[in-house]
């Protein structure tokens, strides 16, 4: 038999099988719309009509076709067929997209079944496999998915700085916000290649955010200190400010790194002052002791001491630069803390890395030999000193979506024995899981990327059971007061921000979506999918109710405990669960109601805490969204309220116990405790009572087993959209994005 007969066997083989599958009786009701006319051959045709192409169907090529025909939808062919790249060339593409991917640990690649049901169909499977290619984006589509933001900052003439934040940073989400406010009087989006960094100036100089995003010092002469300047300064701090300062810390920041015994403190204080025997502490321990009081300084009326301490720290280290130990280690991951309290990220993230480098070159990371009088205690303070190190990394990294310097599967020390440092470990390697599963590979759906973050959040069910362990009492329990209360608030807002974060990206994906709707709505009136699919509304009710437990808890704990209000970093939490809120509410409908007590009592909580940065420029940023959102939701201060904005003179004084270890000293704490919807709560905070009533942090808790596996849910797929891209080669790296050609002025 000739070549030329095997071809038409062939076809007429593939003629009749086609036939067979549009009449069969077992095909679903649901897809006897998409059959082909009783006339199709069966041939491929050049070209399948736009509402075919999106909902994956055969189409039979004529105008109008018989789908368009049945549905009543607008039949519109392409002008230009597309030309398909070979496999070999789509693989080549993949290859390098993922070798140029910043901070993506872990890469996934579509199945072979997927894959299979973007086949046109054709002579043969090999030919068909070798027209296997993504989507492409549809230019007539507005989507950018890149969320990485950069921006350059003149320092002076002669040094520029320039910095990047990743996708789960504070700073992409307010780009986001930023683009869809400038978007209400601009044109759509230009169509702009998928893997490039935005220039993010326009949006920090809208929020007059610059100076977070750079961590500028705001003291303007800093370069002409010196140290003998600073030296003769530290000689008129008195010893009995000294001492409050370091209580001050070991009642806060101290529970993130208990690197010491508190005992070692006092001791090292006394040495330093001469009150005990004629050693004085050597120059890496004295360092460490003065950024110690320096944080305790910043939460005091005495608070610019903070500057003046760490200043003389850091002009006295650089001979420390090289020098590898326990010491330098310990000096370092403590001076991080020291600028996240002062609003400066990216100097905590190079001291992260210069901390992590040490530790891994000490060999930190891996278990010491137990020999020696001293092997035990030094054994116990380097497991503290290696963990405290490796969750602040990872935290730091998180939000601020770098790439940690960390890896777990590289780390064998045994854990501490510090329980609440236990439970921030156990937390942390859940937030490395969700960086490097939800952010860090590239998925096919965003149905399976609910499938990862619903997992994420059983792993975390046990975190109330540690908490329980660590503390006495789960994430429930009204706020305590004292350093009880610190350790409290710390880890129920690192819980609730892990979720938020975990689950933020829907909240993304359907605003982006409302937006399109709301173009194509005056554009167009192509027939587009118009009903969220129940999980990915859930998905978003769970960051937005861990948005508001955030600032609930806050608030609540702020209230009632002073060491609570004068964390600088609390800001942090409050700011990016308000830009959370605001964010839906730029894109929801009539959500005034419901998201804007919330904000309120963000903005109306930092107004409580010492004026300065970063909390001053976090209440700036939220006050310009909402005015410009609409005028009437920018926040004012109540004339109740007004009386109790913090006052500089009447900074009640710290008396803490000098070494509570447990629950059990709660009772002795100077402060009265208080419960939720208590009046002396609510007399201070009055948007607590008004929240009481405010059902949107009630979405938090999904039961396990309560949504379907997965298989029975309907995913949100880009061709339901309209929606042109590729969720196989979609990496969150890329998922916000900010037009720099949007003019932020004429907005």
């Amino acid at each position: 038999m000739t070549h030329h007969d095997d071809s038409s066997i062939f076809k007429i083989d593939h003629q009749i099988r086609d036939t067979t599958e549009l009449t069969s009786p077992n095909c679903p009701v649901q897809m006897a719309d998409a059959e082909s006319p009783a006339h199709s051959t069966g041939w491929r045709i050049a070209k399948a009509c736009q509402e075919c192409r999106k909902r994956k169907i055969k189409c039979n090529g004529v105008n109008p076709c018989k789908t368009c025909q049945l549905r009543g939808t607008l039949c519109v062919y392409r002008d230009v067929i597309r030309q398909r790249k070979k496999r070999y060339q789509y693989q080549e593409r993949l290859d390098t997209d993922r070798s140029g991917s910043n901070g993506a640990t872990t890469t996934t690649r579509p199945d072979e079944g997927s894959a299979a049901r973007q086949l046109s169909p054709g002579p043969s499977h090999h030919q068909a496999q070798a027209h296997a290619q993504p989507r492409r984006r549809n230019p007539s589509v507005s989507l950018n998915f890149n969320n990485s933001v950069s921006a350059t900052h003149m320092t002076s003439p002669s040094c520029k700085v320039q910095l990047y934040y990743g996708s789960t940073s504070h700073f992409a989400l307010m780009h986001e916000v930023y683009r869809g406010l400038v978007a209400k009087s601009q044109p759509a989006e230009v169509d702009r290649p998928q893997g490039e960094v935005e220039e993010a100036g326009a949006g920090l100089d809208m929020f007059s955010f610059r100076r977070i995003f750079f961590g500028t010092p705001t003291d303007a002469h800093e370069a002409n200190k010196t140290l003998a300047s600073l030296d003769s300064q530290l000689l008129f701090l008195p010893y009995e400010l000294a001492k409050c300062f370091l209580e001050r810390f070991l009642a806060t920041l101290y529970n993130l790194a208990p690197m010491w015994p508190k005992e070692e403190f006092y001791y090292q204080l006394d040495q330093m002052y001469g009150q005990g025997p004629e050693v004085r502490p050597d120059k890496v321990t004295q360092s460490i002791l003065l950024v110690a009081m320096a944080i305790g300084a910043l939460a005091t009326q005495h608070h610019s001491w903070g500057d003046t301490l760490y200043d003389r720290v850091k002009l006295s280290m650089h001979s420390l630069d090289d020098v590898v130990n326990l010491q330098t280690i310990q000096l370092a991951i403590i001076m991080a803390h020291y600028q996240s309290e002062q609003g400066r990220p990216n100097s905590t993230f190079l001291l992260m890395g210069t901390a992590t480098r040490k530790a891994i070159s000490a060999g930190l990371h891996k278990e010491a030999p137990s020999a020696g009088e001293d092997a035990a205690e030094s054994t116990e303070e380097r497991r503290a000193t290696f963990w405290s190190l490796c969750f602040y990394e990872i935290w730091t990294c998180f939000h601020l979506g770098r790439p940690s310097s960390l890896s777990l599967k590289d780390v064998s020390i045994a854990l501490p024995e510090d329980s609440f440092l236990q439970v921030l470990i156990s937390l942390g390697k859940i937030v490395a899981r969700s960086a490097s599963e939800m952010y860090g590979r590239r998925h096919e759906s965003l149905l399976q990327m609910w499938k990862i973050a619903r997992s994420i959040i059983d792993e975390l069910r046990g975190f109330d059971g540690l908490m329980r362990q660590a503390l006495g009492f789960g994430l429930d329990k009204c706020a305590q007061p004292g350093s009880l209360g610190v350790r409290q608030i710390i880890a129920t807002t690192l819980y609730y921000h892990t979720i938020l974060l975990t689950f933020r990206p829907f909240l993304i994906f359907r605003g982006r979506w409302h937006q399109d709707m709301k173009r194509s709505s005056c554009v167009a009136s192509t027939k587009r999918a118009t009903e969220i699919p129940s999980w990915l509304n859930d998905a978003c009710t769970q960051a937005l109710s861990a948005a508001c437990r955030t600032i609930h808890h806050l608030c609540e704990a702020s209230a009632c405990n002073e060491l609570v209000r004068e964390l600088r970093y609390h800001g942090y939490f409050l700011g990016n669960s308000s830009f959370a809120l605001m964010y839906d509410l730029m894109h929801g409908e009539n959500l005034a109601a419901t998201h804007l007590p919330w904000i309120h009592a963000a903005v109306q909580g930092m107004s409580m805490m010492r004026p300065g940065d970063p909390i001053k420029s976090s209440i700036t940023a939220i006050q310009t969204v909402l005015r410009k959102i609409h005028p009437s939701y920018e926040w004012v201060a109540p004339e109740t309220t007004k009386s109790q904005m913090y006052d500089y003179e009447h900074t009640p004084p710290f008396h803490p116990q000098r070494h509570p270890t447990s629950a059990s000293h709660q009772g002795q704490s100077l402060m009265a405790v208080t419960a939720p919807g208590d009046p002396a709560v609510v007399g201070t905070l009055p948007m607590l009572s008004d929240l009481q009533g405010n059902l949107l942090q009630d979405g938090i808790r999904i039961p396990s087993g309560s949504v379907g596996s997965g298989d029975d849910l309907l995913d949100f797929t880009q061709s339901d959209m309209g929606w042109d891209f590729d969720f196989s080669t979609m990496d969150l790296e890329a998922f916000f994005s900010i037009n720099a050609n949007l003019d932020p002025m004429a907005f």
